[in-house]
């Protein structure tokens, strides 16, 4: 079997479609990994808020 050049083109063609393809996905990835992260630490910071305003308020209800 006989690789002409038109055939090794097609085939290199392919590969950086594959390539595009899996680069795509990748960025797309990270980039919700990056989203869920931010959103993480905005959940533990609004956590930590809320038990502190909880010990805050029991504070106040023993003082009475």
């Amino acid at each position: 079997m006989e690789i002409t050049l038109k055939d090794l083109l097609a085939e290199i063609r392919n590969l950086s479609y594959l390539f595009y393809g899996y680069s795509a996905i990748w960025i797309i990835l990270l980039g919700y990994l990056f989203m869920l992260t931010r959103r993480e630490k905005s959940l533990r910071d609004e956590i930590a808020e809320l038990k502190q305003l909880i010990e805050s308020e029991k504070s106040v209800n023993s003082q009475q």
